[in-house]
């Protein structure tokens, strides 16, 4: 079983609004995950963070709980900043893979950066885009530099970030229904739609799931 979550992200002073969603299944029905996610306003900037304890079980979920924390303290630094910072507040921990995407609503641009195995795609229009994590575990081993991938944000974008427990070559959702739904729903129709008998599940599985609010879309 997996815990599907959604939340609205307004801002009354910015231009649009998005919304964040996501699941998060346990490995073989364990009673904690070992990922986390979490979505975080500051102002006009809106940031959305996946981690990955390093291996499973209650030591990874104390990783990924302990980037959750640092992330809601420290949510207005820039993708690369703030990975420097989860990486000391990960120390006394195994370690994670993080991923993290910044969103400034006023000015409608994305930055993302990740160090370890987290997945990120933005479509944009009718294609979607593989923003790229560097490898690393933070609190263990981080990159010396840490670029980050920036992005022009619209009403027809659509963010997805998720752990490895997705398989690498998910396809995104074929209805286009879903990419104006709720972002939960978007979230567990692709971790269903990508299981299948031949690619068994072999860790914790979270998706997170960032979309413009409804009547932001076309």
């Amino acid at each position: 079983s997996g815990r599907r979550e959604a939340a609205d992200v307004p801002s009354p002073r910015s231009p649009a609004a998005v919304r964040a969603g996501g699941v998060n299944i346990p490995f073989r029905g364990a009673e904690c995950s070992g990922d986390a996610w979490t979505c975080v306003r500051d102002g006009d900037l809106v940031t959305l963070m996946m981690a990955d304890g390093l291996g499973h079980g209650p030591e990874a979920a104390r990783a990924s709980t302990a980037a959750v924390a640092e992330v809601r303290r420290s949510a207005h630094l820039p993708p690369a900043e703030l990975l420097r910072r989860l990486d000391a507040a990960l120390r006394d921990t195994r370690g994670a893979a993080v991923g993290v995407a910044r969103l400034d609503l006023r000015a409608g641009r994305l930055l993302f950066a990740g160090i370890g195995n987290i997945g990120a795609r933005l479509r944009e229009g009718d294609s979607w885009r593989h923003l790229i994590s560097r490898p690393g575990i933070v609190g263990v081993h981080r990159p010396t530099t840490l670029p980050q991938t920036g992005a022009d944000w619209a009403a027809d974008r659509l963010l997805v970030l998720h752990s490895d427990g997705l398989p690498s070559r998910w396809a995104p959702p074929a209805d286009p229904r879903l990419l104006s739904a709720d972002p939960a729903l978007t979230a567990a129709v692709t971790v269903r739609d990508a299981g299948s008998s031949a690619r068994p599940v072999r860790d914790d599985t979270a998706v997170a799931v960032l979309s413009p609010s409804p009547s932001d879309r076309p």
